[in-house]
């Protein structure tokens, strides 16, 4: 299967299981205000937080909508003053066969490794990037597991066999008792390999620092964000469920991971004294309406818990975060129901943000305390196709710049906010959130992209 297939096959945004379709759909019952009103909403004029725009994973080397090089997309952000750019880069597309096959020292040629055209265009991205005058930032996104590193090097998705492999982590429990062929289930790339391959010595932390040390020439304005959404898109999310009901609710796994992988990308970052910025979990913050009325899952953490777990799991391994990690969420809910507004529930950015004093001593800490810890937020948006936005691109725009003047205030709901992000500049088929329609219909700006150039423009 090609990569470009594959990368539409299980794109970022599917989210899978029962949070999927709820967090896509925005099946709730709020709606945004009228369009007489939210068009009139200014943009705060107190902002300080970075400004910056997510691309898409590629699904070619060259020339894809999601490249920064390609269709205008630089263009982009440098003529709405967005200081930022968030890249992915999908680890099983650079480092296709393992190393016994292509030793690390060897990613990097095009006749060894099949892979290093992309490894070629994610650093041609960077260059780009940061050669600007002023130089753009950069959020780079490790995402995803190669098979050869997650024990499911011999299974293939979609065929006979596929969904036999712990179908209790990646699937419903009424699609698998329908035996449902046509079922959606969470991708075999979606796995967490074992701890042991977690740790520095093992395959994603050497990853991890072969692309640390890939990036170091870029300096202050390169970050790395260790994690993507870990609890709704990583498999497993529980423990082993006790008894015989495969489907029943073990404890929480994704969190243990999501702490080693924090604490082994730290300690990589320390090897090369922490010259640029880690980041991370990058969390998901759904589902749609409060967490705690949700049922649970087996396959996705609401935002709330996830955090909590995650800090009580560093806490075992008595980490303590450099100055320089910083702590990340996206903000899909916040901005597509207005949380945080007058009547609306409270703003789940602001919510983590409680969430990790006393507990995170990461940027932007002063004097080393855990009393002012700092969030970015790496991705959000409002989905065209949601209930909320009702297919309106002026309610759309509407809603990004509300979110804006909330996030970007510098007290109330945005105190401690150092980055808002809008995810896609040209819209895909899996998340219509892009400030200009899909470049296969013609690429036209949406009002969103007017919009997102008039909000202040911070480094």
């Amino acid at each position: 299967m090609s990569p470009g297939h594959y990368t539409r096959l299980m794109s970022r945004r599917t989210l899978l299981g029962a949070a999927g379709a709820a967090a896509l759909a925005g099946a709730g019952a709020r709606m945004a205000a009228p369009r007489s009103v939210l068009a009139q909403a200014p943009a705060s004029a107190t902002a300080t937080v970075r400004k910056c725009v997510s691309m898409g994973p590629i699904n070619t080397p060259d020339g894809d909508d999601q490249d920064l090089r390609a269709h205008g997309n630089l263009d982009l952000l440098t003529s709405t003053g967005t200081r930022w750019v968030k890249l992915f880069v999908r680890w099983d597309q650079v480092q296709p066969l393992p190393p016994s096959s292509v030793p690390w020292d060897r990613l990097d040629d095009p006749v060894a490794n099949p892979g290093q055209p992309f490894l070629a265009a994610l650093e041609a991205q960077v260059e780009l990037a940061r050669s600007q005058k002023p130089a753009i930032g950069v959020v780079v996104m490790p995402w995803l597991f190669p098979k050869w590193a997650n024990g499911t090097g011999h299974l293939v998705d979609g065929i006979p066999g596929d969904l036999d492999f712990f179908p209790q982590d990646r699937m419903k429990a009424e699609a698998v008792a329908a035996g449902d062929p046509e079922a959606t289930a969470k991708k075999l790339v979606y796995r967490v390999p074992d701890a042991e391959q977690l740790a520095p010595g093992g395959h994603w932390g050497r990853w991890i620092d072969f692309l640390y040390r890939r990036l170091l020439r870029h300096g202050e304005g390169v970050a790395i964000e260790v994690a993507n959404e870990p609890n709704i898109q990583w498999w497993p999310q529980r423990d082993p469920a006790p008894g015989e009901d495969p489907f029943a609710q073990g404890g929480l796994a994704s969190p243990r991971a999501a702490a080693r992988m924090i604490a082994t990308a730290q300690e990589i970052g320390d090897r090369h004294c922490n010259r640029i910025l880690l980041a991370g979990p990058g969390t998901w913050d759904g589902p749609q309406g409060e967490p705690e009325l949700v049922r649970d899952s087996r396959l996705y953490t609401d935002y709330a818990t996830f955090t909590a777990a995650l800090l009580d799991e560093l806490d075992k391994i008595d980490f303590a975060a450099r100055s320089r990690f910083v702590w990340t969420q996206h903000n899909y809910m916040d901005v597509l129901f207005r949380h945080g507004s007058p009547g609306a529930p409270r703003n789940r950015a602001a919510h983590t943000r409680s969430l990790l004093v006393g507990r995170w001593s990461g940027w932007p800490q002063l004097n080393g305390e855990k009393e002012a810890p700092g969030v970015w937020l790496t991705e959000g948006g409002a989905d065209l196709r949601a209930k909320a936005v009702g297919g309106d691109p002026l309610v759309q725009a509407s809603l990004v710049r509300r979110n804006w003047n909330r996030m970007a205030t510098g007290d109330a709901d945005g105190d401690g906010m150092g980055m808002v992000t809008n995810y896609l500049g040209y819209s895909e088929s899996h998340y219509d959130t892009g400030m200009r329609d899909p470049l296969e219909l013609g690429g036209a700006p949406r009002p969103l992209e007017q919009t997102w150039a008039e909000l202040p423009s911070n480094g």
